[in-house]
């Protein structure tokens, strides 16, 4: 089977390892990446050999499927581009900069499946791939209460978003394939700190069904954390991003009465962009619907809304603004 033609747009921070990972794939051609920087441009094109072009519409009739890793703000307007050409699509998350950025997107995608309704069009929401993640789900596990960390020092970058939507999205987006109800209450609290949007948000979720969450994501630590704790009836688990390790307690009967026992929940390593990417180019194959679908991007969105409108009242109460 010929290979799936591929381009990656924007080799930044995160580019590069999406051109990277196309680069070495047995299934897809990185046939090119494009960016604004010819010399970073020709620098991650010759770094894995392939070629650079300055713009999306150069390369378009020779790709079957785009990787969009540049700046949110561009997402609209390349994602447009795409589906009017009718290519495959991993949008890098957030799908985009505002809801009504991504609503556009949404009914743009309804009208490319019309002529092709096989379109793959995914987000790049990579926790969901992360081991750890996948052997939690796998477990059936019904969270009645989560509590989620993820925190990290100052990036330097991603500075045109705040915390919400550059970091807590990640959460956000598991909460909601973990619980599978819909958000009805949200409050939060949050502060700018090294710029003029909040840098450090703590959120706590109402679901309906009754299930709560507690949510804090900083760019401002010290150090990185990136952690979930969540609790059932009868069991416990923890689970550390970085480390792909989980454990899960659960309350036995033994032999003098009811205990907890702990299991560490045996888990293949992978990196999660990896495992994420080749979900995508599998689904672009026709082999398999792993994936983070745009409709699935567009809630996490809806949801960060909630907690940004939150977190801003908060800040005119504190008389902050």
């Amino acid at each position: 089977m010929a290979k799936l033609r591929v381009a990656v747009v924007g080799v930044g921070h995160l580019g590069q390892h999406h051109a990277r990972i196309a680069s070495s794939s047995e299934v897809a051609e990185l046939v090119a990446v494009v960016d604004p920087s010819a010399e970073r441009g020709n620098e991650i094109a010759e770094k894995f050999e392939t070629r650079w072009v300055s713009t999306l519409a150069e390369i378009l009739p020779e790709i079957d499927a785009v990787q969009i890793a540049a700046p949110t703000g561009l997402h609209h307007a390349i994602g447009l581009e795409a589906l009017k050409a009718g290519k495959h699509m991993l949008m890098e998350k957030p799908l985009a900069a505002t809801l009504v950025e991504g609503e556009a997107l949404l009914v743009a995608l309804g009208l490319a499946r019309k002529i092709n309704p096989s379109l793959v069009a995914c987000v790049g929401h990579l926790e969901r791939f992360n081991p750890a993640v996948v052997a939690l789900r796998a477990a059936g596990f019904k969270p009645k209460f989560i509590e989620t960390v993820r925190v990290s020092p100052f990036p330097m970058r991603s500075l045109e978003v705040d915390v919400v939507m550059d970091v807590m999205i990640h959460d956000l987006d598991l909460l909601m394939a973990l619980v599978q109800r819909p958000v009805v209450d949200v409050e939060a609290v949050g502060v700018p700190v090294l710029t003029k949007v909040p840098d450090l948000v703590n959120a706590r979720l109402k679901f309906e069904g009754g299930a709560f969450a507690t949510v804090t994501a900083s760019r401002v630590a010290r150090k990185k954390e990136r952690t979930l704790r969540a609790f059932g009836h009868q069991e416990y688990a923890s689970l550390d991003f970085a480390a792909q390790k989980l454990e899960i307690l659960r309350l036995k009967m033994g032999e003098h009465g009811p205990e907890v026992v702990p299991e560490i929940v045996d888990i293949e390593e992978g990196e999660p962009l990896k495992l994420e990417i080749e979900a995508f180019y599998e689904a672009c194959l026709g082999r398999g619907q792993d994936y983070v679908s745009w409709a699935d991007g567009m809630e996490a969105m809806r949801v960060a809304d909630l907690v940004q409108r939150a977190v801003a009242a908060s800040l005119v109460a504190m008389g902050e603004v």
